[in-house]
């Protein structure tokens, strides 16, 4: 069976569910039968029915292999914010051949198309934050103080856009469709990105922390969502 035909399959017997749960006795239990008979018919589950309303937007983080530690903290604060799941993986880059870890954004409705877009705004904008701050630091400082501090600055970045964001409605429906989904997708394959991240060695160091709050304050979330959101609900047309 095609990943097509599941899911109008998935999606029949989600609408039996549905109308399973009417004030109609009698309209619920034929709806429950059919949702069983369907599901006996094709051997599914009723996890393999929540995983199909699930699907993926990638968004290329232009690193090979792992990306920044700060990248995947911005990744899982707007997975978080939209009610998604995110997940880094190492995909193709056929202009180049090179390989690039992406982030799959995974989520039920617009959700994904929506954290995608965001990340994909918020992420310049950082790497753009990130290359000023940078600039601006002394000259005779050793690479590796640069390195650190703009580091430091980029993760107190996506500090402060954390502070900005207000979660999506995300249900526990939802929820369990997109474990279910994963499971199904990664089975116990999905590793944890334990990376710490930038830590503060010296007295200065906090003034990188300051900037990236600072700088994050300026940056806005929710004209970007609001247009993206309007485009995928042909708002205007």
């Amino acid at each position: 069976m095609t990943a097509a035909e599941l899911k109008k399959i998935a999606d029949k017997i989600a609408k039996c569910l549905a109308l399973a749960a009417s004030d109609n006795p009698a309209e619920a239990e034929a709806a429950k039968r059919q949702a069983d008979a369907l599901m006996k018919k094709y051997n599914l589950t009723s996890g393999d029915v929540a995983a199909a309303a699930v699907h993926e937007e990638t968004s290329d983080t232009k690193s090979v292999h792992r990306p920044p530690v700060y990248l995947s903290q911005l990744a899982g604060v707007i997975a978080d914010a939209f009610g998604c799941a995110a997940v880094n993986s190492i995909g193709i880059n056929n202009a180049f051949f090179k390989r690039n870890t992406v982030i799959r954004f995974m989520g039920v409705g617009i959700k994904p198309e929506l954290a995608a877009y965001t990340f994909d705004v918020l992420s310049r904008t950082l790497k753009r934050d990130r290359t000023k701050y940078a600039e601006s630091l002394r000259k005779n400082l050793k690479r590796a103080t640069k390195i650190r501090r703009a580091d430091l600055f980029c993760q107190a970045w996506v500090t402060g856009i954390a502070r900005q964001v207000e979660e999506f409605a995300g249900t526990e429906q939802e929820r369990a469709a997109i474990a279910a989904y994963k499971q199904a997708t990664f089975g116990d394959r999905l590793k944890s990105d334990d990376r710490s991240g930038a830590s503060s060695k010296h007295g200065h160091d906090w003034k990188a922390q300051a900037a990236g709050l600072d700088a994050a304050k300026d940056v806005s979330l929710h004209k970007p969502v609001q247009a993206k959101r309007g485009a995928l609900l042909g708002v205007g047309h």
